[in-house]
C-alpha cells in the first residue's frame, strides 16, 4: 500500500471532519453511533484531534469524551479511521486527577461488549499491575464485572483451568464461568 492510500478518505470521513471543524456534538453523537449503539449523549465531547496517526501509518480521528459519576472522572476515546470508520476504542478512570485504571472498550455489532480495565497497584509512583476487571454490558447496561489477578484476555478468563482465578464481583454469572 503506497503512502498516498493511508491519507485518502471517502465521503464518509470527508463529512466527519466538517463535523469536527463545525464542532457539531450532537452529529458526531450521531455518528458514534453507527459503531457503537449504546453510546449515551451523558457524554461530554472533552477533544478532537483530526487526521492524526491512529496505527502505523494510518492516519484517523480522535474524540476524547468525558463524563463524572460520584468522585469518578471517565475519559473514553474513540478512534476512528480517516473513511470515518470506527477503529479503536480505550478508557482511563481517574479519582481527583489520579489515573486508577486505563484499558480498551470492546465493541462488537455495533453494541457495547465488555470494557477491560487494568488496576494500578496503590503505593507504587510507576503503574504497577493489581488486577484486570471485565465490565460485560448487554443493551448498554452494566450486567456483571468479573475480577483476575493476572489474567488479561478474554479468552484466558473463560478457560476452564483459570476457573478458580476468577471472581464475580457483581452482577449475574454472564459468561457462566463459575458453573
Amino acid at each position: 500500500m503506497s503512502s498516498h492510500s493511508q491519507i485518502t478518505q471517502s465521503e464518509n470521513g470527508i463529512e466527519l471532519e466538517k463535523l469536527i471543524d463545525k464542532n457539531d456534538t450532537l452529529s458526531l453523537i450521531k455518528h458514534h453511533r453507527k459503531f457503537d449503539s449504546d453510546f449515551s449523549t451523558d457524554w461530554k465531547l472533552n477533544k478532537t484531534e483530526k487526521r492524526v496517526m491512529i496505527d502505523h501509518y494510518k492516519f484517523g480521528y480522535n474524540f476524547e469524551w468525558t463524563k463524572k459519576e460520584t468522585d469518578t472522572t471517565y475519559f473514553r476515546t474513540y478512534t476512528f479511521n480517516l473513511n470515518g470508520d470506527f477503529y479503536y476504542a480505550g478508557e482511563e478512570r481517574k479519582i481527583k486527577n489520579r489515573l486508577i485504571s486505563r484499558g480498551d472498550v470492546n465493541i462488537e455489532n455495533n453494541k457495547l461488549k465488555f470494557i477491560r480495565q487494568v488496576y494500578r497497584k496503590r503505593g507504587f509512583s510507576k503503574f504497577t499491575v493489581d488486577c484486570y476487571e471485565f465490565e460485560f454490558y448487554d443493551n448498554g447496561k452494566l450486567v456483571s464485572i468479573y475480577r483476575a489477578e493476572h489474567l488479561n484476555h478474554l479468552y484466558m478468563l473463560t478457560d476452564k483451568k483459570n476457573k478458580n482465578k476468577v471472581q464475580l464481583i457483581s452482577g449475574v454469572d454472564y459468561l457462566s464461568i463459575k458453573k
